[in-house]
């Protein structure tokens, strides 16, 4: 395991997609979201997608000089046409812009279509908490949750996140999955030749599983309840923005020059429309830390509230560097054909 330098992988994680002909506001939102993600831990969402993202601007599925559009067509409410462009630069400009009419209006939504993967939800609801928000977002994704009583996928692993302000500490952050893990950490499991932690994949005769290489769906968190949240999901997100939904999207590893049409959807609600921010903010943080100090099973395993592993990571990863693994370093090395980016990268080091 090799251990890297945040902001030193930023940098060369914006000059890499800059090479690639991508503007840099765009790779600058690219590169925040990818490395705020890998130091929140969340690894299946980070850093080590980047020879993904390369291969779809190399293959045409990114628009290099996309056409962005927001229409607001209400005091609260938006649509936004990414273009094809990289989900992350749009999504956080949906989010800006709800945040806009939030602080105008008491709230603010936004959809975004012709959109691709933009990588951690919660990258997108943390910005409006940060702005003593709560935030909202979701995205819906490939068909990879096989349905209560089905057989096959229809809807995907579908993200939801709710994120808020609290005192002392960064928001209090829920960012989940509508399935009991997301597909990256099944390929990552196969391609390091290891099981699942629990039978939460599905095998081609609709049965559980925990070998990823039997692995053809997942199942949902929650049994039905996970399977209608994303249903939830797909609603917000494909059916508001008239895009296509579940087994109709394009998947993300395959068909690299066919466009996905994926569509997001984020919010922003003004607390101080309800309660005193500051008052809200004391109340939550009273809350989780009465949570936190609460009884454990385990003396050794305390009781954690949404988002504590992300920010016990996040505290480790700043000091010590982002760990990547050997294969991940080997994609890098086959994807980046430029000897002076990969020099850079190399720099990354610590």
């Amino acid at each position: 395991m090799n251990y890297f330098s945040h902001k030193k992988l930023k940098e060369f994680c914006i000059d890499t997609l800059v090479h690639e002909g991508i503007a840099e506001p765009i790779a600058e939102d690219v590169a925040s979201c990818l490395i705020e993600t890998s130091l929140r831990g969340v690894d299946s969402h980070g850093i080590r997608l980047l020879p993904h993202y390369i291969r779809v601007v190399r293959s045409g599925r990114i628009n290099k000089k996309p056409n962005i559009k927001f229409n607001q067509n209400s005091k609260t409410n938006g649509v936004l046409d990414a273009d094809n462009t990289f989900g992350h630069a749009a999504a956080s400009i949906a989010v800006k812009e709800a945040i806009k009419m939030s602080e105008e209006f008491g709230s603010g939504f936004v959809v975004v279509k012709n959109s691709t993967h933009n990588s951690a939800n919660a990258y997108y609801g943390l910005q409006a908490a940060r702005k003593d928000m709560i935030g909202i977002s979701a995205t819906h994704s490939t068909s990879m949750m096989v349905s209560t009583r089905g057989k096959k996928p229809f809807f995907g692993t579908n993200a939801l996140t709710f994120a808020f302000p609290c005192k002392d500490e960064e928001p209090i952050c829920l960012d989940m999955a509508t399935t009991q893990l997301a597909w990256n950490k099944v390929l990552r499991a196969k391609a390091k030749g290891e099981i699942l932690d629990a039978p939460w994949a599905i095998d081609g005769h609709g049965e559980v599983t925990d070998n990823p290489e039997l692995a053809q769906g997942l199942v949902p968190a929650g049994l039905h309840k996970g399977y209608g949240l994303a249903m939830v999901v797909e609603v917000l997100c494909a059916l508001l923005a008239g895009g296509p939904y579940g087994p109709h999207l394009t998947p993300m590893f395959e068909k690299l020059s066919e466009k996905r049409h994926i569509s997001h959807f984020v919010g922003a609600i003004n607390i101080s429309n309800f309660i005193d921010i500051n008052i809200f903010k004391e109340s939550l943080n009273n809350m989780i830390s009465e949570l936190r100090n609460s009884d454990s099973i385990d003396p050794n395993l305390p009781v954690l509230v949404a988002g504590d592993p992300e920010k016990i990571s996040e505290k480790i990863r700043t000091k010590e560097g982002i760990p990547l693994d050997e294969e991940v370093f080997s994609d890098f090395n086959s994807t980046i054909t430029d000897h002076s980016l990969m020099q850079q990268f190399k720099s990354c080091f610590i």
